[in-house]
């Protein structure tokens, strides 16, 4: 999650009810978003009318409110007052809006002061320092049954009024995403106070480590098999601990970095638990919720770029959403769309995989270029529903202007189509979360979202990671572009070779071999057949080396057009194409030039022009 996210929110709330242009004139009916794609503003404090009104103006079909357990029941326990949430209900139904309520329960603020004055409150204590937050621990026993009474009251006051468009569910973190504690400040102590927060491991408790040994026996089963790979003497599962504690945390994430076998395999059990469990939280959440709303859409929130710390698996997320006929909101936009499609797409992907639906929130301020890209991003991906904030639209004539000129394209959900796959990394980038080569530790993390976005200037793709691959994913896609990530599970390039053999294609672009987590050359055999092989033909399918952007998007071109795949486009030219039908495509033209694009079908190449800042709809029937 980007730091900004909501130290900026609030100022863009606030500035957008300041600037409250009663100019806007209200959006044409044909460019309402369809009741399949939902269009939200995320407002702060009570609704009033004149507020009402523009959103409605500028084309929302809801509005979305911090709903914290701390704003129902601040006074003491069993004193539910739904006051705040009332007025705003009235507001809304008077103005034919619908609502979003963020049910908020475990971020700091959002836990009244009487609770954490209790002995049911349990803090999150981080790894790196011993030191309380007041965040609530995830492992905290007491807390599924807060969670279940606050959703259950709520339901009773609200689930028949009408106003509901979707529930939106914040889980933890500094904000309510379902991730750990990242960053916080500003108004995040109003409620609380100040307290311990930053990126880090906030598992250092009894019920957590509990937790975690449950899960290491489940695993392993044996303890000597995991002193084996762990290079460890525990006598038994009792007594497994964490890879470490202040600086000999450090020293072991250090270790990790050098390559070390036995470290790599302890730290990746330990990521996967930590990144399970929130996983596991969130089904909670969706499947408690669920039974209170058993018929409106639900949004699991979650955010940020799925670093190690924040323990985050999207793709996790996704699956268990779809559980439940239920959806991930995802919150790290900005105003660079390859930077959003790149942050969004695992999302979008596994979505469309496991069969959830999503939609994107930015996390902090745009401007007229991002307000488009945006709108691009939602529609080309395939979502549901686009939330914003009035200030980001309102704020100037020409951000107003573009919103209300591109909002047409909300107006259904797409269903794109997407050969190539992009793969995700994540045990790679889980080992190695920082560029140690970099003067300023780059997050490796980083380093491979900039891969993507360039790659996106090229082509469309979907991320396909580990879980996804064992899900069957690639099955969806018949080209697999691998950028980065020499580490590789076995098991998983097995898979990849597997699919190969049936007709699959992969490329493989400056990564010059392969390494199972032992650092055995195992995983470079099963993928090309020796050792330092470039080309390797396998069963009905290709695997591929090529060099730098150049070789990469020569030898897509020409798979593409060996396989028959309609292909736009594929040079770095900040235009973006995406089909989203056999003979449609949607274009996004970022640059302050009209440009050309070129399609290569089976039956020949097409050019069109593309005007500059702006979405275009292609019918090749019209072009050809």
């Amino acid at each position: 999650m980007k730091k900004l996210r909501f130290f900026l929110v609030i100022s863009i709330i606030l500035a957008g009810i300041v600037s409250c242009v009663p100019s806007v004139e209200p959006a044409d009916s044909a460019s309402h978003p369809e009741e399949d794609m939902y269009y939200t503003f995320g407002v702060g404090g009570t609704m009033n009318d004149s507020m009402a009104r523009l959103y409605k103006s500028l084309g929302a079909t809801s509005i979305e409110s911090y709903v914290t357990w701390e704003t129902c029941e601040r006074e003491g326990e069993g004193q539910w007052d739904w006051s705040e949430w009332d007025k705003t209900v009235k507001v809304l139904k008077d103005n034919d809006l619908k609502w979003v309520p963020f049910l908020i329960l475990a971020p700091a603020y959002s836990t009244p002061d009487w609770f954490r004055a209790s002995e049911d409150h349990i803090p999150c204590r981080c790894l790196e320092h011993g030191i309380d937050s007041k965040i609530e621990s995830l492992w905290n026993p007491n807390l599924p049954g807060r969670i279940d009474r606050f959703i259950d009251e709520f339901s009773k006051r609200y689930k028949e009024t009408g106003v509901i468009e979707s529930v939106l569910l914040g889980i933890q973190g500094d904000f309510g995403e379902a991730i750990y504690s990242v960053w916080g400040g500003g108004w995040t102590f109003n409620v609380p106070g100040e307290y311990h927060n930053h990126a880090g491991y906030w598992c250092d408790d009894p019920y957590a480590l509990e937790a975690y040994q449950k899960f290491i026996l489940k695993r392993y089963k044996e303890i000597s098999k995991l002193n084996t790979l762990w290079g460890t003497e525990f006598t038994d599962f009792n007594t497994v601990d964490f890879p470490g504690r202040k600086d000999e945390l450090k020293a072991f994430e250090e270790k990790v970095g050098t390559g070390d076998p036995h470290a790599r395999r302890q730290w990746i059990d330990f990521i996967d638990w930590y990144r399970g469990d929130m996983t596991d939280l969130a089904d909670y959440w969706i499947a408690t919720t669920r039974e209170y709303f058993p018929n409106t859409p639900i949004y699991l929130c979650t955010g940020g770029d799925a670093v190690p710390q924040h323990g985050s698996n999207f793709a996790e997320q996704s699956r268990v959403a779809a559980k439940y006929g239920a959806g991930v909101r995802i919150t790290n936009e900005g105003s660079d769309y390859a930077n959003n499609f790149s942050l969004t797409r695992w999302v979008a992907s596994s979505g469309k995989h496991y069969g959830a639906y999503y939609g994107f929130e930015p996390a902090g301020r745009e401007d007229e270029k991002g307000i488009v890209a945006r709108i691009y991003n939602a529609t080309a991906s395939g979502a549901n529903q686009l939330h914003d904030y009035e200030g980001n639209v309102t704020s100037t004539k020409e951000r107003t202007n573009a919103q209300q000129k591109h909002l047409k394209y909300l107006s259904h959900v797409a269903e794109p189509i997407v050969p190539v796959a992009l793969w995700y990394p994540n045990v790679y980038l889980t080992l190695n979360w920082q560029a140690k080569e970099s003067a300023d530790a780059v997050s490796l993390n980083s380093v491979y979202i900039n891969m993507a976005a360039e790659f996106r200037d090229y082509t469309d793709f979907d991320y396909i990671d580990e879980s996804m691959l064992r899900t069957g994913a690639l099955s969806l896609n018949k080209i697999l572009v691998i950028v980065e990530g020499k580490v590789m599970e076995a098991s998983d390039a097995k898979l990849i070779a597997d699919w190969a053999k049936n007709g699959g294609h992969v490329i493989v672009m400056d990564v010059p071999g392969f390494e199972s987590v032992e650092g055995t050359p195992e995983t470079e055999e099963i993928l090309f057949g020796r050792i330092g092989a470039e080309d390797h033909r396998i069963g009905k399918g290709r695997i591929v080396r090529v060099g730098g952007w150049d070789g990469l998007s020569a030898t897509l071109r020409k798979t593409m057009s060996d396989l028959g795949l309609p292909a736009c486009d594929l040079v770095k030219d900040d235009v973006f194409a995406t089909q989203i039908g056999k003979d449609n495509w949607l274009i996004l033209n970022t640059t302050d030039k009209e440009s050309t694009i070129n399609f290569v079908l089976p039956d020949g190449t097409y050019s069109t022009p593309v005007k500059q800042g702006t979405i275009t709809e292609i019918d090749l029937n019209k072009v050809q």
